[in-house]
């Protein structure tokens, strides 16, 4: 007989998280599906009719605002256990997406609908380091944590996003927009080599012997070649010690604030990156400088003269510290929409930053914004040297709206292609990803949009990784 105590303990399990009524109806070959992974994977799968386990895997899912109900999550323990899982979708014509952490804009690592087969990374989780190469090696399944701690105990860092909490697949190989980027690119910049399973369940051990597909990883490795399992990534020494910054501002000091960052961003010096956040009426510039306090407010002197902080205050520590202290807690899942922008190296003029600040003072949802500092290392890569092509930019912006109704997602789409077409480039970054962006294969990757193609054509030609945002072999879109 089953205890009161164990009823109560999943009674409170199921309190404790968001449980979702799943569909009553099977996908098409189900049952043959199940057979084949049931008898050729040695990791955990998780169907459907495994309610908890199920549930437990959709609330991996950052954004809550979109769920989808796959056929099944398969996490491999193994890369061998990789391929048997592709066979078996490819055989059964299941479309397959990797998950790396859950953090897609539009909760991608579950598909763009019902029945996708997700194959889960969160076991390959491996991380190695060489200081003698610079190198590290780390299974996709990671998150960023595990990868800033270890190379922190080096005094290394590599330049990836500030959320520690995010999965390094996708973010690491869509561009991977972080705080030292002004100093050594984007995180994509710095990939050297990787493993990939392709469509066909071969294994490709060493990408850099198939030059094409490493570049196309540099930027679109998210958007449909395979399920890449581990990166070897350029890691950087840096200063035992860096020192962070934060300033505070008032509403009313937008417009200066922003015409300052205008004048002085592009020439602050490649060791200092920072960004300016807006939410519920307070405005922090907060950043990292590779090196100590001192010289960063030598290097920041100009910048308060001109910009007017109401306060000031600086922190002395280690990267990772640092990292952790400006990241806050992290968030199992949310309910929001993303909109991304960059400002080319004049900066956001004056009537575009009265533009926005009026949305954001009449949006009737609650919601962020951000200016992140880019130009330095960032434009040492030409446009078409890897599939990132976002370069010779000032700063990108990117507005976050939280848990959005109907009435607010269309004004944050009306508000934004107005803003687009009046204020911004033309472009938009690829790990913001936005299902309702017009021409985004365009706006994600420019120019390099036809080669990526032609590659997706080469190691996936039958598109078994698809969803309506990936690269697609059938597109008849141009954007030269």
């Amino acid at each position: 007989m089953i205890s009161y105590l164990y009823i109560i303990i999943l009674l409170i399990e199921v309190i404790n998280t968001s449980t979702y009524l799943l569909p009553a109806s099977k996908c098409p070959r189900e049952d043959s599906l199940r057979k084949c992974l049931d008898q050729h994977i040695k990791g955990t799968v998780n169907y459907r009719d495994d309610f908890f386990s199920y549930n437990t895997d959709l609330n991996v899912e950052y954004n809550q605002r979109i769920i989808y109900f796959p056929v099944a999550f398969v996490r491999p323990i193994d890369v061998i256990d990789v391929q048997n899982t592709i066979k078996c979708g490819a055989k059964l014509n299941y479309p397959i997406v990797a998950r790396s952490g859950g953090h897609s804009s539009e909760s991608y690592s579950l598909g763009d609908r019902d029945c996708y087969l997700v194959i889960d990374l969160i076991t390959l989780n491996e991380v190695t380091v060489d200081i003698t190469s610079q190198t590290a090696i780390i299974g996709t399944g990671n998150t960023l944590n595990p990868l800033y701690y270890a190379i922190n105990q080096y005094e290394f860092a590599f330049p990836g996003g500030l959320c520690p909490h995010v999965g390094v697949g996708g973010h690491i190989m869509g561009g991977g927009m972080g705080l030292i980027a002004r100093r050594f690119g984007y995180a994509s910049d710095s990939i050297l080599d990787a493993q990939i399973v392709l469509a066909n369940g071969t294994v490709v051990n060493n990408v850099k012997e198939h030059p094409e597909l490493l570049w196309a990883i540099r930027g679109a490795g998210n958007a449909g070649y395979g399920i890449v399992t581990s990166l070897t990534l350029r890691i950087y020494p840096i200063p035992k010690t860096v020192a962070y910054h934060s300033f505070t501002y008032d509403m009313n000091q937008i417009p200066s604030l922003i015409s300052v960052i205008n004048q002085l961003g592009y020439n602050l010096h490649q060791n200092l990156t920072f960004a300016t956040a807006i939410f519920e009426s307070q405005v922090h510039v907060n950043g990292i400088y590779l090196g100590p306090v001192d010289e960063l407010q030598l290097h920041m002197q100009e910048f308060i003269k001109l910009s007017k902080p109401k306060s000031v205050s600086y922190i002395e520590d280690d990267l990772y510290n640092v990292i952790l202290y400006d990241s806050g807690s992290a968030s199992n899942h949310s309910d929001f929409k993303i909109k991304s922008f960059y400002i080319d190296s004049t900066g956001l003029s004056d009537e575009g930053v009265n533009y926005l600040m009026k949305f954001v003072e009449r949006f009737k949802c609650k919601i962020g914004v951000d200016f992140s500092l880019i130009g330095g290392g960032v434009d040492k890569f030409r446009r078409n040297e890897t599939a990132y092509v976002h370069r010779g930019f000032l700063y990108h912006l990117k507005l976050k709206a939280f848990t959005p109704t109907e009435e607010c997602l269309q004004d944050l789409g009306m508000f934004s292609q107005n803003f687009q077409r009046k204020y911004t480039s033309y472009e938009s970054y690829q790990n913001h990803i936005d299902r309702q962006l017009d021409n985004w294969q365009c706006r994600y990757y420019g120019e390099n949009f036809g080669r990526l193609v032609e590659i997706k054509r080469k190691y996936d030609p039958y598109n078994l990784f698809r969803w309506n945002q990936s690269i697609s072999t059938n597109t008849r879109i141009s954007c030269y």
